[in-house]
Protein backbone atom coordinates (compact mmCIF):
# COMPACT_ATOMS: atom_id res chain seq x y z
CA UNK A 1 0.00 0.00 0.00
CA UNK A 2 1.36 3.37 -1.07
CA UNK A 3 1.92 6.13 1.49
CA UNK A 4 -0.34 9.20 0.99
CA UNK A 5 1.74 12.24 -0.03
CA UNK A 6 0.42 15.00 2.26
CA UNK A 7 2.91 17.58 1.01
CA UNK A 8 1.74 17.08 -2.59
CA UNK A 9 -1.90 17.32 -1.46
CA UNK A 10 -1.28 20.53 0.48
CA UNK A 11 0.63 22.02 -2.48
CA UNK A 12 -2.18 21.25 -4.90
CA UNK A 13 -4.77 22.64 -2.50
CA UNK A 14 -2.73 25.83 -2.07
CA UNK A 15 -2.47 26.34 -5.85
CA UNK A 16 -6.22 25.82 -6.29
CA UNK A 17 -6.92 28.33 -3.53
CA UNK A 18 -4.59 30.90 -5.14
CA UNK A 19 -6.30 30.42 -8.51
CA UNK A 20 -9.71 30.99 -6.91
CA UNK A 21 -8.49 34.18 -5.25
CA UNK A 22 -7.00 35.49 -8.51
CA UNK A 23 -10.23 34.66 -10.36
CA UNK A 24 -12.27 36.59 -7.81
CA UNK A 25 -9.97 39.62 -8.12
CA UNK A 26 -10.24 39.60 -11.93
CA UNK A 27 -14.04 39.28 -11.71
CA UNK A 28 -14.19 42.24 -9.33
CA UNK A 29 -12.08 44.40 -11.66
CA UNK A 30 -14.26 43.52 -14.66
CA UNK A 31 -17.39 44.38 -12.68
CA UNK A 32 -15.86 47.72 -11.68
CA UNK A 33 -15.19 48.61 -15.33
CA UNK A 34 -18.73 47.64 -16.34
CA UNK A 35 -20.26 49.76 -13.59
CA UNK A 36 -18.18 52.87 -14.10
CA UNK A 37 -18.10 52.68 -17.89
CA UNK A 38 -15.23 53.56 -20.23
CA UNK A 39 -12.71 56.01 -18.86
CA UNK A 40 -13.43 59.62 -19.77
CA UNK A 41 -9.77 60.13 -20.55
CA UNK A 42 -9.93 57.46 -23.23
CA UNK A 43 -13.03 59.00 -24.78
CA UNK A 44 -12.06 62.67 -24.60
CA UNK A 45 -8.31 62.62 -25.06
CA UNK A 46 -7.40 64.40 -21.79
CA UNK A 47 -7.33 63.26 -18.22
CA UNK A 48 -10.42 64.64 -16.45
CA UNK A 49 -10.17 65.92 -12.93
CA UNK A 50 -12.61 65.57 -10.10
CA UNK A 51 -13.82 69.08 -9.40
CA UNK A 52 -16.85 70.87 -8.04
CA UNK A 53 -20.11 69.04 -8.61
CA UNK A 54 -19.85 65.35 -9.47
CA UNK A 55 -18.20 63.11 -12.05
CA UNK A 56 -15.18 64.12 -14.13
CA UNK A 57 -14.33 67.70 -15.00
CA UNK A 58 -11.89 69.55 -17.22
CA UNK A 59 -9.45 71.99 -15.62
CA UNK A 60 -10.10 75.72 -15.76
CA UNK A 61 -9.05 76.92 -19.25
CA UNK A 62 -8.54 80.54 -18.17
CA UNK A 63 -11.44 82.09 -20.08
CA UNK A 64 -12.95 85.47 -19.21
CA UNK A 65 -16.12 87.11 -20.52
CA UNK A 66 -17.02 90.61 -21.60
CA UNK A 67 -20.00 92.17 -23.33
CA UNK A 68 -20.48 94.87 -25.97
CA UNK A 69 -20.20 98.39 -24.52
CA UNK A 70 -23.92 99.10 -24.82
CA UNK A 71 -25.05 95.86 -23.13
CA UNK A 72 -25.68 95.77 -19.41
CA UNK A 73 -25.38 92.06 -18.61
CA UNK A 74 -25.24 90.31 -15.25
CA UNK A 75 -21.53 89.64 -14.54
CA UNK A 76 -20.10 86.43 -13.15
CA UNK A 77 -20.00 86.57 -9.35
CA UNK A 78 -18.01 83.35 -8.97
CA UNK A 79 -16.32 81.79 -12.03
CA UNK A 80 -15.74 78.17 -12.95
CA UNK A 81 -12.99 76.54 -10.93
CA UNK A 82 -12.92 79.30 -8.32
CA UNK A 83 -11.93 78.25 -4.78
CA UNK A 84 -14.05 81.10 -3.35
CA UNK A 85 -17.71 82.13 -3.35
CA UNK A 86 -19.10 85.47 -4.53
CA UNK A 87 -18.36 86.99 -1.11
CA UNK A 88 -14.74 85.85 -1.08
CA UNK A 89 -15.27 83.03 1.42
CA UNK A 90 -13.52 79.73 0.84
CA UNK A 91 -15.50 76.91 -0.76
CA UNK A 92 -13.71 74.50 1.56
CA UNK A 93 -16.22 75.51 4.22
CA UNK A 94 -19.39 73.61 3.49
CA UNK A 95 -17.64 71.48 0.83
CA UNK A 96 -14.88 68.92 0.66
CA UNK A 97 -11.18 69.71 1.01
CA UNK A 98 -9.96 71.43 -2.11
CA UNK A 99 -13.49 72.17 -3.33
CA UNK A 100 -13.71 74.36 -6.41
CA UNK A 101 -16.66 75.84 -8.26
CA UNK A 102 -18.29 73.50 -10.76
CA UNK A 103 -20.03 76.21 -12.78
CA UNK A 104 -20.65 79.95 -12.82
CA UNK A 105 -22.74 82.05 -10.42
CA UNK A 106 -24.73 85.12 -11.42
CA UNK A 107 -26.12 87.22 -8.57
CA UNK A 108 -29.75 87.95 -9.52
CA UNK A 109 -32.92 89.32 -7.97
CA UNK A 110 -35.46 86.63 -7.19
CA UNK A 111 -37.77 86.01 -10.11
CA UNK A 112 -35.33 87.04 -12.85
CA UNK A 113 -36.21 85.21 -16.11
CA UNK A 114 -33.62 82.59 -17.04
CA UNK A 115 -33.02 81.82 -20.71
CA UNK A 116 -32.02 78.73 -22.66
CA UNK A 117 -28.39 79.41 -23.57
CA UNK A 118 -28.84 77.29 -26.71
CA UNK A 119 -31.65 75.50 -28.51
CA UNK A 120 -32.40 72.05 -27.13
CA UNK A 121 -34.89 69.97 -25.18
CA UNK A 122 -35.88 69.50 -21.54
CA UNK A 123 -33.87 66.63 -20.07
CA UNK A 124 -35.09 66.64 -16.48
CA UNK A 125 -35.86 68.66 -13.36
CA UNK A 126 -36.15 68.11 -9.66
CA UNK A 127 -35.43 69.39 -6.17
CA UNK A 128 -32.16 68.80 -4.37
CA UNK A 129 -30.91 69.74 -0.95
CA UNK A 130 -28.57 72.45 0.23
CA UNK A 131 -26.52 74.10 -2.52
CA UNK A 132 -28.86 72.82 -5.23
CA UNK A 133 -32.52 73.64 -4.63
CA UNK A 134 -34.95 73.41 -7.55
CA UNK A 135 -33.07 72.63 -10.76
CA UNK A 136 -33.54 72.11 -14.49
CA UNK A 137 -31.50 70.10 -17.00
CA UNK A 138 -31.54 70.97 -20.73
CA UNK A 139 -30.07 68.78 -23.46
CA UNK A 140 -28.38 70.45 -26.42
CA UNK A 141 -27.54 68.24 -29.40
CA UNK A 142 -25.67 69.66 -32.43
CA UNK A 143 -28.66 69.29 -34.76
CA UNK A 144 -30.61 71.74 -32.58
CA UNK A 145 -27.96 74.00 -31.04
CA UNK A 146 -25.76 74.47 -34.09
CA UNK A 147 -22.65 73.82 -31.98
CA UNK A 148 -20.31 70.97 -32.98
CA UNK A 149 -20.54 69.13 -29.65
CA UNK A 150 -23.39 67.82 -27.50
CA UNK A 151 -23.83 69.13 -23.97
CA UNK A 152 -26.17 69.54 -21.01
CA UNK A 153 -26.90 72.71 -19.05
CA UNK A 154 -28.13 72.73 -15.48
CA UNK A 155 -29.87 75.69 -13.83
CA UNK A 156 -29.92 75.62 -10.00
CA UNK A 157 -31.56 77.51 -7.12
CA UNK A 158 -34.73 78.18 -9.12
CA UNK A 159 -37.70 79.97 -7.57
CA UNK A 160 -40.04 77.05 -8.33
CA UNK A 161 -39.54 73.58 -9.72
CA UNK A 162 -40.12 73.53 -13.50
CA UNK A 163 -43.02 71.48 -14.84
CA UNK A 164 -42.03 71.18 -18.51
CA UNK A 165 -42.10 67.53 -19.64
CA UNK A 166 -39.05 65.59 -20.68
CA UNK A 167 -38.31 66.12 -24.36
CA UNK A 168 -40.08 69.46 -24.71
CA UNK A 169 -38.30 71.60 -27.28
CA UNK A 170 -36.83 74.92 -26.14
CA UNK A 171 -35.55 77.60 -28.49
CA UNK A 172 -32.49 79.80 -28.17
CA UNK A 173 -33.15 82.56 -25.62
CA UNK A 174 -36.50 81.15 -24.51
CA UNK A 175 -37.43 81.67 -20.86
CA UNK A 176 -37.15 78.31 -19.10
CA UNK A 177 -37.26 79.23 -15.40
CA UNK A 178 -37.03 82.02 -12.82
CA UNK A 179 -34.11 82.57 -10.50
CA UNK A 180 -34.48 82.05 -6.76
CA UNK A 181 -32.62 81.10 -3.61
CA UNK A 182 -33.78 77.54 -3.01
CA UNK A 183 -31.01 75.39 -1.59
CA UNK A 184 -29.16 78.37 -0.12
CA UNK A 185 -31.16 79.23 3.01
CA UNK A 186 -29.24 78.24 6.13
CA UNK A 187 -25.67 77.04 6.33
CA UNK A 188 -23.10 79.49 4.96
CA UNK A 189 -25.67 81.97 3.61
CA UNK A 190 -27.79 82.10 6.76
CA UNK A 191 -31.53 82.71 6.99
CA UNK A 192 -31.51 85.24 4.13
CA UNK A 193 -30.06 82.79 1.61
CA UNK A 194 -28.38 83.91 -1.59
CA UNK A 195 -30.59 84.59 -4.65
CA UNK A 196 -28.58 83.66 -7.72
CA UNK A 197 -28.23 81.34 -10.68
CA UNK A 198 -25.68 78.57 -10.60
CA UNK A 199 -25.23 77.20 -14.13
CA UNK A 200 -23.32 74.05 -14.92
CA UNK A 201 -22.33 72.77 -18.37
CA UNK A 202 -21.43 69.13 -19.00
CA UNK A 203 -20.30 67.91 -22.42
CA UNK A 204 -21.44 64.46 -23.49
CA UNK A 205 -18.80 61.86 -24.34
CA UNK A 206 -19.00 61.36 -28.10
CA UNK A 207 -19.94 57.68 -28.12
CA UNK A 208 -22.64 58.25 -25.48
CA UNK A 209 -24.67 60.85 -27.38
CA UNK A 210 -27.03 58.24 -28.86
CA UNK A 211 -27.88 56.91 -25.39
CA UNK A 212 -29.35 60.29 -24.32
CA UNK A 213 -32.65 59.12 -25.80
CA UNK A 214 -33.00 56.66 -22.93
CA UNK A 215 -32.91 57.86 -19.32
CA UNK A 216 -32.38 54.26 -18.23
CA UNK A 217 -29.12 53.75 -20.17
CA UNK A 218 -27.63 57.25 -19.85
CA UNK A 219 -25.70 58.34 -16.76
CA UNK A 220 -24.80 62.01 -16.27
CA UNK A 221 -21.98 61.09 -13.89
CA UNK A 222 -20.48 58.44 -16.14
CA UNK A 223 -21.24 59.76 -19.63
CA UNK A 224 -20.47 63.49 -19.33
CA UNK A 225 -17.61 65.78 -18.34
CA UNK A 226 -18.00 69.09 -16.52
CA UNK A 227 -16.54 72.10 -18.36
CA UNK A 228 -16.31 75.87 -18.03
CA UNK A 229 -19.67 77.26 -19.29
CA UNK A 230 -17.76 80.02 -21.09
CA UNK A 231 -16.63 77.50 -23.71
CA UNK A 232 -20.11 77.90 -25.23
CA UNK A 233 -19.24 81.45 -26.27
CA UNK A 234 -15.88 80.77 -27.94
CA UNK A 235 -16.24 81.06 -31.74
CA UNK A 236 -15.28 78.04 -33.87
CA UNK A 237 -14.47 75.82 -30.87
CA UNK A 238 -14.76 72.21 -32.04
CA UNK A 239 -14.55 70.61 -28.59
CA UNK A 240 -14.26 72.19 -25.11
CA UNK A 241 -10.79 70.69 -24.60
CA UNK A 242 -9.41 73.09 -27.21
CA UNK A 243 -10.14 76.10 -24.97
CA UNK A 244 -7.11 75.39 -22.80
CA UNK A 245 -4.78 75.86 -25.78
CA UNK A 246 -6.27 79.11 -27.13
CA UNK A 247 -4.17 82.24 -27.40
CA UNK A 248 -4.57 84.76 -24.56
CA UNK A 249 -6.56 87.04 -26.86
CA UNK A 250 -9.05 84.33 -27.86
CA UNK A 251 -9.58 83.47 -24.20
CA UNK A 252 -11.23 86.89 -23.78
CA UNK A 253 -14.71 85.81 -24.80
CA UNK A 254 -17.38 88.23 -26.07
CA UNK A 255 -20.74 86.67 -25.14
CA UNK A 256 -23.80 86.96 -27.33
CA UNK A 257 -27.04 87.80 -25.53
CA UNK A 258 -30.77 88.58 -25.68
CA UNK A 259 -31.52 92.30 -25.43
CA UNK A 260 -34.37 93.93 -23.50
CA UNK A 261 -36.56 93.72 -26.62
CA UNK A 262 -36.14 89.96 -26.84
CA UNK A 263 -33.79 89.95 -29.84
CA UNK A 264 -30.64 87.85 -30.05
CA UNK A 265 -27.47 89.93 -30.46
CA UNK A 266 -25.79 89.32 -32.80
CA UNK A 267 -28.75 87.87 -34.73
CA UNK A 268 -26.95 84.75 -36.04
CA UNK A 269 -25.52 83.66 -32.66
CA UNK A 270 -25.99 80.03 -31.56
CA UNK A 271 -25.68 80.77 -27.82
CA UNK A 272 -26.78 83.57 -25.48
CA UNK A 273 -26.10 84.68 -21.91
CA UNK A 274 -28.51 82.95 -19.49
CA UNK A 275 -30.24 86.25 -18.59
CA UNK A 276 -31.32 89.12 -20.83
CA UNK A 277 -29.16 92.23 -20.99
CA UNK A 278 -30.34 95.86 -20.83
CA UNK A 279 -29.25 98.14 -23.62
CA UNK A 280 -27.75 101.49 -22.78
CA UNK A 281 -29.72 104.37 -24.28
Amino acid sequence: MKTFNWQLFIGLKSRVLKQKIISKIIAALVLCVLVTGPSTAQNRGRSPQTGGGFGGSLPTPGLSVRFPDNAGCAPIASPYGSPTRYDGSSRRTGGGPGSTHGGIDLTLAEGTPLLAVAAGTVFGHGTGGMMEGHYLWLLHLPERSGLPFAFLTKYQHLAVRPTMPHGQVVSLGQEVARSGLTGTVGGHYGAAGYPHLHMTVRTIISDKVASTTSLESFSIVRDTIQVDPLVLYVPSLRVPEEAEDLSPERKKVVASYVDSKGSVQPPLAHTVWPVACDLAR
